[in-house]
């Protein structure tokens, strides 16, 4: 039967951190669980932790395994840094991933986290180790590379792939995390919400062949027409930019800007130098804050990710370890949460490739989103406007798809 669920989390009832066993030259297991009233949730209860008690993280220079040691195993796959220890969006990952599982596993499911060490050497060992397991999904957060080599393994020689890095194509690889050509497509949407309208892009020198492609994919499948990109250079000013690139600029309607760097004043400047009247500016959720205050993109819309509800763990997570959630962390959560709301809803065998194609999305910390069927993940997006040099809320996201 179709089968559609939410992850925005109700009625969390209590917090429970048990003990931390340790045993010579075996896991490490925290177990961590929470009561819930439901699967099916609304966002309300989040914050609703009756416990204080602090986690204490183990020395991630062993094997770490957290929640039931008879729950389904989900395998996350991540690098250490050069200390030997889980470092920035890594280390953020895997603690979203402990906290999720945490709230939201219901001693259903426990979390194995595996280091892979530098290389493609160790990748297609911890996945094949991960299978004998019976490990149900792998999560990860990889450089391309590795993340690229784990797609490319046989569906029936790995679990399915949740993706947290940046985009990779394979059968049964889903993309959790969002990036700037997410947030252009949300943005274009925005700006031509019946489409039909003449788009071109402007990107930075190096961004790579196969997201422009992407990128000129997402603007045919939103009813526009697709006029092609330009590149910009680090040292290019505006004349030179307007120069390049003339035809694209006179031709558009919409023009996308994308990167992350200062440039982005200079190519909206030589964008704005155009003077077409009408003419809309699109922004990413890459551009660098600095940039909002500068003339040329006032009025351009931004589309960013829905961080409501990520201030419903925020508490919890900067309390339990001492640093403050990032939108990694939040994947990390979201990720388990996937994990957990399909076992307990279905039992170990959820979590399919049809399960997480699931067309009415899931609702987590990080809003509404759902997978394509290419495993690219879909949002629904706030939009904002450049606003006297801020963002400014002009849409919020609808709730449903």
């Amino acid at each position: 039967m179709p089968f559609a669920i939410s992850l925005s989390f109700s009625r969390l009832t209590e917090w429970l951190p048990h003990r931390l066993h340790s045993r010579p030259a075996s896991p490490i297991a925290f177990i961590l669980c929470a009561g819930l009233a439901g699967c099916q949730m609304d966002g309300v209860g989040l914050e609703n932790n009756g416990k204080k008690d602090d986690i204490k993280m183990p020395s991630t220079a062993i094997e770490e395994s957290y929640g039931s040691d008879s729950g389904t195993e989900i395998t996350l796959l991540l690098r250490k840094g050069a200390a030997g220890l889980y470092e920035g969006p890594a280390r953020d990952v895997r603690d979203g991933a402990v906290l999720g599982a945490g709230e939201l596993g219901n001693n259903q499911i426990r979390v194995r986290v595996k280091n892979v060490g530098p290389g493609l050497a160790g990748v297609a060992a911890q996945v094949t180790a991960a299978k004998a397991r019976n490990a149900a999904l792998i999560v990860s957060y990889l450089p391309p590379a590795e993340t690229a080599s784990i797609a490319a393994i046989p569906v029936t020689q790995r679990p399915p792939m949740l993706n947290l890095a940046s985009a990779a194509t394979g059968e049964d690889v889903f993309n959790l995390a969002s990036d700037e050509i997410d947030s252009m497509t949300e943005g274009v949407k925005a700006a031509a919400p019946s489409g039909h309208k003449k788009v071109s892009a402007l990107v930075p020198a190096d961004f790579p062949q196969s997201d422009a492609a992407r990128l000129g994919s997402a603007i045919w499948n939103g009813g526009n027409t697709f006029m092609g990109f330009g590149r910009y250079g680090a040292t290019d000013q505006s004349a030179d930019i307007l120069t390049k690139n003339r035809p694209l600029i006179q031709s558009a309607e919409i023009v996308v800007i994308l990167g992350n760097t200062p440039e982005i004043g200079m190519v909206a400047g030589a964008v704005r130098s155009a003077a077409i009247p009408g003419q809309l500016l699109v922004g990413t959720n890459s551009w660098p804050q600095s940039v909002y205050a500068i003339p040329a993109v006032a009025g351009a819309f931004v589309a960013t990710d829905d961080t409501q509800s990520s201030g419903l763990i925020a508490e919890r997570y900067q309390r339990h370890f001492n640093h403050s959630l990032t939108t990694y962390g939040a994947y990390g959560y979201d990720a388990m949460a996937i994990a957990s709301g399909l076992i307990r809803t279905q039992g170990p065998q959820a979590i399919t490739a049809a399960n997480l194609r699931n067309k009415m999305g899931f609702r987590g910390t990080t809003g509404l989103f759902r997978f394509n069927a290419t495993g690219q993940v879909e949002r629904r997006m706030v939009i904002n406007t450049i606003d006297g040099g801020k963002l400014k809320v002009s849409t919020q996201p609808s709730q449903s798809f």
